[in-house]
């Protein structure tokens, strides 16, 4: 399952926004032998809000490649060739590139994202949604 951005955010603030199967999938995975996909194009995304003041954690996003690096129960997937053409052609009319992206990686790997975005909850998502 990939984690969408703001479930990244409000997982590592221990945010009380998660739902309770959100909160339920991420507690699973720091504990069993799975691993939650995530897309790098969330730091991006975050960065971007950070930097214009829209968003604040209480470390920078710059920082959280490393602390996420040393969560085996994380994967930072790569964003290839593959992810961005794929993006590109999804029949959605959701245009936000980073969720697109987070959709297509879903896609490749066969799995949902974990994510509270409505348009991700729509029919015409490409890719199935878990909140």
């Amino acid at each position: 399952m990939v984690i969408d951005s703001h479930v990244l955010y409000w997982w590592l603030e221990g945010h009380p926004r998660l739902s309770p199967q959100a909160l339920q999938i991420i507690e699973a995975a720091e504990t069993g032998t799975t691993q939650l996909p995530l897309s790098p194009v969330s730091f991006w995304e975050l960065a971007r809000k950070e930097g214009r003041g829209s968003f604040s954690s209480r470390r920078p996003v710059r920082e959280w490649p490393g602390i996420l690096d040393k969560a085996d129960w994380i994967e930072i997937v790569p964003t290839t060739t593959q992810i961005w053409l794929l993006s590109a052609e999804l029949n959605w009319a959701h245009k936000d590139p980073a969720d697109r992206i987070i959709a297509a990686t879903a896609l490749l790997r066969g799995v949902p994202v974990l994510t509270r975005d409505r348009l991700f909850h729509q029919s015409d998502c490409p890719v199935e949604a878990v909140w």
